[in-house]
């Protein structure tokens, strides 16, 4: 589970256990950071392995200073800390510090977010975990990626008994203001969305981030939660396997064993007279359900073989069964044979045809348009990756892979190596570089954006919109270079 989602989870058990203190350590690019909290109040912040020691010695404070890193608990930690915190004035200069730290701090991906519970002295509080976020992590909780936590529309959402209380010592932005007002009985994020004017991402974010808070309440994300006890020794957020994760792996473990008491058929789960728009569904409703894509933060190398087994075997057994002459010899034989060996998983079903493989990848990259079309951009992202992961050497699927990708600035990279593979597979189709080009210059790489722009026009001397978009950036840089002259020989 990756750093965000596992702060959000951190912040929602801390929002609504009583009696909770923890160490709550946020392990990102750019450093660590430690925040020593009573339910969601922090109490003491350490920022990599000096401050606060530093910011102590420099204010006249160096002997505390030492005495806060030789701590041997944090315990002690919080107590020799309250000299500061029951100072009026110097909490309020070192809270305005922590705070320009906290936003330098937070501008690189969270990699991971742990959480040890503890047992601290009661102290004044610094601010709240929520307060600090939402002034010093908003590049965090605005690109964060929230299919990880919300991966169906079908997710419900209410406001807590408590909303009004918790709602003020957080600032609500003007989205999340209108969702609580929709909110007093349960809805499903798929009728949430067309109510609420706005970003469907941004929407979706903010409701994580009011269950987070503990103003909204969701069932279903709350069983994602780990069994808590205050008094235990340690809480690992990153460590815990959820109950849906569990749930999964389960239901795979049970689904490799029961291969081997199954045919295609049973396996597909259609009858022996199945026809064809039957067979097709089953198989698409499977391939989805088990596709390794959905499982690549699994450790368990078995466990992902076990995946790719499943998987395989789909496959073979859609492969056998809509054609007809392959059908035909599969029902012809013996109930024996038609049973789902360790051969039929691991070599038949690795090895379909060159003409299936490219029947079944378009009609990933079909199902992707609509999706697309819909606007429906991150189911179109994981038909296109199928896709691409079954054919890889057709550029229409990397390039239509890098369009429903640039929908989203998270997947912007991902987005960029796309158009790439494109481009190198097909280096003279100008619509791959045109894309490319636009991508470029979305993120205001105008260099980049021009030099492929350039690249269309070799190819398509007669693109005007490759034109344009040229004429554009030397407008840009032009105007860009005439104000610099302006203020070299501006009268002083």
């Amino acid at each position: 589970m990756k750093g965000t989602s596992q702060l959000l989870i951190a912040m929602r058990l801390m929002s609504t256990i009583d009696k909770f203190s923890v160490q709550l350590g946020l392990f990102l690019e750019s450093g660590r950071v430690y925040l020593y909290c009573n339910n969601d109040q922090v109490l003491f912040v350490e920022l990599g392995d000096l401050f606060p020691a530093s910011w102590l010695a420099q204010t006249g404070k160096g002997e505390l200073g030492a005495k806060i890193r030789a701590a041997a608990t944090n315990l002690e930690k919080v107590q020799r800390f309250k000299e500061i915190s029951e100072n009026a004035d110097l909490k309020n200069v070192f809270v305005g510090v922590v705070k320009k730290h906290l936003s330098e701090f937070l501008v690189s991906d969270l990699r991971k977010c742990q959480m040890k519970s503890d047992t601290l002295v009661q102290a004044p509080p610094l601010f709240t975990l929520s307060e600090m976020l939402s002034e010093c992590g908003a590049n965090l909780l605005s690109t964060f990626a929230y299919e990880e936590l919300l991966s169906s529309n079908e997710v419900t959402f209410q406001v807590a008994p408590d909303y009004m209380a918790r709602s003020t010592s957080v600032k609500i932005n003007v989205q999340q203001g209108y969702l609580l007002s929709r909110l007093e009985q349960p809805r499903s994020v798929q009728e949430i969305l067309p109510t609420v004017p706005g970003n469907e991402e941004a929407t979706k974010r903010n409701l994580l981030i009011l269950w987070a808070y503990g103003i909204l309440n969701s069932a279903f994300l709350n069983r994602m939660l780990p069994r808590v006890d205050p008094h235990s020794e340690s809480v690992r957020i990153s460590d815990r396997v959820t109950d849906e994760l569990q749930k999964q792996i389960e239901m795979i473990d049970q689904t490799y064993i029961s291969l081997s008491h199954k045919d295609y058929y049973t396996l597909l789960g259609v009858t022996t007279k199945a026809d064809m728009p039957q067979i097709k569904a089953a198989y698409y409703r499977l391939a989805r359900k088990f596709h390794p894509d959905r499982y690549y933060g699994l450790d368990d190398p078995v466990l992902k073989e076990k995946i790719d087994i499943i998987f395989s075997t789909i496959n073979a057994a859609y492969e056998t069964l809509k054609n007809s002459r392959t059908r035909h010899v599969y029902d012809s034989s013996s109930l024996d044979d038609r049973r789902i060996t360790a051969s039929s998983t691991t070599q038949d079903a690795r090895k379909p045809s060159a003409e299936n493989v490219a029947k079944v990848a378009e009609e990933y990259f079909q199902r992707a348009q609509k999706s697309h079309s819909s606007r429906n951009f991150f189911e179109a992202v994981q038909f296109l990756r199928s896709a691409t992961q079954i054919a890889p050497e057709v550029p229409k699927y990397w390039r239509q892979l890098g369009i429903s990708l640039s929908k989203n600035e998270q997947w912007r990279k991902e987005a960029e190596d796309s158009f790439q593979r494109a481009v190198d597979l097909e280096p003279q189709n100008p619509e791959n570089h045109l894309f490319l080009a636009f991508l470029y210059r979305n993120s205001n790489l105008k260099l980049r954006a021009k030099r492929c722009f350039m690249k269309v026009l070799e190819l398509d001397p007669k693109n005007d919109v490759a034109k344009d978009q040229i004429d554009e950036i030397e407008a840009e840089e032009s105007g860009s270079q005439k104000k610099g002259l302006r203020d070299i020989f501006k009268k002083k």
